[in-house]
């Protein structure tokens, strides 16, 4: 791994590379410094580009023919599931309504007169009044009347349907588009009405690169890692300055093999609508936490000719310390030997800093330096 050559880096290089300068040096009789305390677990901190995704778009249509009549929501203001969206004219429906009540109550009479018949067969049958085609007969039509009567209460339930969709309601909760289609046109089952979208919650998609993922799952099989909370990870995305917590919902089984990264998704509350469908952002995925490393941040990475050094806060004064690294993550660098836990790492003040001089602590940051 190579670090930049910064002149803060090579100042204290040259420092470190000649002890002589380090001994005739008048030393400074403190120095003030930031420091960082080495820790056994740190969380990794994942940032990845995301564009957001609603959780459904539903477009409403008609179901009916007939005219528009009547509008009844603010286009781009939000709605709720049930509620009234269309109007259309709903008098020749009301008509046939009326019509097959009629004719279930027709029906039913018939049935009633059928049901009768098939009573006094049945008795006359049994004093033997009647032939068996008779009784048959009987039994036939009131058989048919009870089918007769199903066929026009299903009738009725058809009419009473297509009334009810003269009354276009909202299928979802979300906010409502545009209309696409004018009052006073005459719309057929299937007119687009307009398209509701439903932003709350609202989903983020983003990539993970196949051997960040792979890596992850080995380590968390080997027990150097551990996901989340109940192997749950969270996310937090941040758009144009809004700032939401999640949690995410899906991992893809397999890498794309175009792009060489996995799908994911996670899933954001979004009551205020403050986080639109289509917009890009970044996305941090947190709750991974490395275990049994030590995490530093970058800026306290030095150079020397013998190798990579950080100073330390030792009894009271700086001491110089070799480490070996492991993989940036974000700001900072895993530390694979050289520290232990509860080691005060220096993060600045490098020009001051001098091995064996006495150090005043003046903050403690965290492994990013913040």
């Amino acid at each position: 791994m190579r670090i930049p050559h910064t002149p803060l880096v090579l100042a204290a290089a040259l420092l470190l590379a000649n002890p002589l300068c380090a001994e005739t040096a008048a030393p400074a009789p403190h120095a003030d410094a930031h420091i960082v305390k080495a820790a056994d677990r740190s969380e990794v901190v994942l940032t990845y580009p995301a564009r957001l995704q609603s959780l459904r778009s539903a477009t409403v249509v008609s179901r009916v023919t007939g005219v528009l009549q009547k509008k009844h929501y603010t286009e781009g203001g939000p709605v709720k599931a049930g509620d009234p969206l269309y109007s259309i004219e709903p008098d020749l429906y009301a008509v046939a309504v009326r019509e097959q009540k009629a004719e279930v109550a027709l029906q039913k009479a018939k049935l009633q007169k059928a049901e009768r018949d098939w009573n006094r067969a049945q008795a006359l049958y049994k004093d033997s009044a009647i032939s068996i085609q008779q009784h048959d007969a009987a039994l036939s039509d009131y058989e048919t009347a009870k089918a007769e009567v199903n066929a026009a209460t299903a009738q009725l339930n058809t009419r009473e349907l297509e009334l009810g969709y003269t009354k276009v309601t909202a299928p979802v909760s979300g906010i409502a588009g545009i209309k696409q289609t004018d009052l006073g046109n005459v719309v057929n089952p299937g007119t687009p009405l307009v398209t509701i979208t439903q932003t709350d919650p609202i989903y983020a998609l983003f990539s993970i690169p196949s051997e960040d993922l792979q890596k992850a799952r080995i380590a968390d099989k080997e027990g150097r890692w551990s996901w989340g909370k109940k192997g749950r990870l969270q996310a937090k995305i941040d758009v144009a300055g809004v700032r939401v917590t999640g949690d995410i919902d899906y991992i893809a089984p397999a890498a794309d093999t175009r792009t060489g990264s996995v799908d994911a998704r996670a899933r954001f509350d979004n009551k205020d609508n403050l986080l639109l469908p289509g917009a890009f952002g970044r996305i941090t995925v947190e709750g991974i936490v490395r275990k049994n490393v030590i995490m530093i941040p970058q800026k306290a990475v030095l150079q020397n000719p013998k190798g990579t050094i950080v100073f330390v806060v030792k009894e009271g004064k700086a001491a110089v310390r070799p480490i070996v690294l492991g993989d940036p993550v974000g700001n900072s660098y895993i530390v694979l030997k050289g520290l232990e836990n509860g080691d005060e790492v220096i993060v600045n003040n490098f020009f001051r800093v001098k091995p064996g001089q006495p150090v005043i602590i003046d903050k403690t940051v965290d492994a990013e330096g913040n």
